[in-house]
């Protein structure tokens, strides 16, 4: 207690003593003086009298019997195990959080693998396949790069006029190869080797601009059978897609989604040929495109 508790208990002793005060002072003044010799030697002169403070009464003693003693060691042996589960469970927490990001920065001084600068082109990659699988081949159709082929056809000889409805076209053909996974019963799963082969490739668009594309492996059930696939992502979406014939084997025809492309070039070279543009096709075509 302070001298300024003191004051006022001494200040409320002349109405405790002639039971003056509130209830609560009484209690108040009660407890003070228990332990506050100053204050109960004031209140000594007050009435010739100390009032003896409470005596704490003593806690009983428990029970030292074997069924006891067994109980309290049981509740302490549980208690040290739930400290250690919560330990190894906090230490695991924090390994598989932690062993991903170490991984990654493994991959992305090396090169190879699931980095933090292909998680964009990986995140695209299992879009597109989530909607193959769906059997939404339009919803996939607008995760493939297109941008970079309407570029080219451009660049070929076709017009703006002709390239009007490229998106259109572009979907168009892409959904008609991708049946082809539906008629051998579908793309019913899918996942990726997080050992595989995941290396930056860098294609110069022009001389200012360059755009880092990545190739993931996967592996992808259709019709109930595994077959190998590379997906080569940039941030534009999926560049191209192989299903490979080996090791695993497979009908040619799964590459049909790799092919929309050249399919597409076929049909606009139906569709607007003539003999002025004969040449120049060809000289395209020798080119390599």
């Amino acid at each position: 207690m302070t001298n300024k508790d003191c004051d006022i208990i001494q200040d409320l002793l002349p109405l405790y003593i002639d039971s003056c005060c509130h209830p609560g002072s009484r209690e108040l003044v009660e407890e003070h003086l228990k332990t506050c010799l100053a204050c109960q030697k004031v209140y000594g002169e007050m009435t010739g009298t100390i009032p003896a403070p409470e005596q704490p009464q003593p806690e009983p003693e428990e029970s030292s019997t074997p069924e006891v003693t067994e109980e309290k060691k049981g509740k302490s042996f549980r208690k040290g195990m739930k400290k250690i589960r919560r330990r190894w469970i906090t230490s695991l927490i924090v390994v598989v959080i932690l062993v991903p990001f170490v991984l990654m920065g493994v991959a992305q001084v090396t090169g190879d693998g699931l980095c933090y600068t292909n998680l964009h082109e990986f995140y695209l990659a299992n879009v597109f396949l989530g909607k193959m699988k769906a059997g939404d081949y339009e919803g996939a159709a607008q995760y493939i790069a297109r941008e970079d082929v309407r570029e080219r056809y451009l660049f070929s000889w076709f017009t703006q006029e002709e390239m009007a409805n490229f998106d259109q076209d572009a979907t168009d053909t892409f959904v008609a190869a991708a049946q082809g996974y539906t008629e051998m019963g579908g793309l019913s799963d899918y996942h990726f080797h997080w050992g595989g082969y995941a290396s930056a490739r860098v294609s110069a668009l022009d001389e200012e601009e360059k755009v880092a594309s990545y190739c993931f492996d996967f592996t992808v059930t259709i019709g109930g059978k595994d077959y190998r696939a590379v997906l080569e992502v940039s941030d534009d979406g999926v560049e191209d897609c192989w299903i490979y014939d080996n090791p695993m084997g497979g009908p040619q025809q799964l590459n049909a989604i790799n092919q929309w492309e050249y399919t597409l070039w076929d049909n606009y070279i139906a569709r607007y040929y003539d003999d002025a543009r004969k040449s120049q096709y060809e000289t395209f075509r020798r080119q390599g495109y």
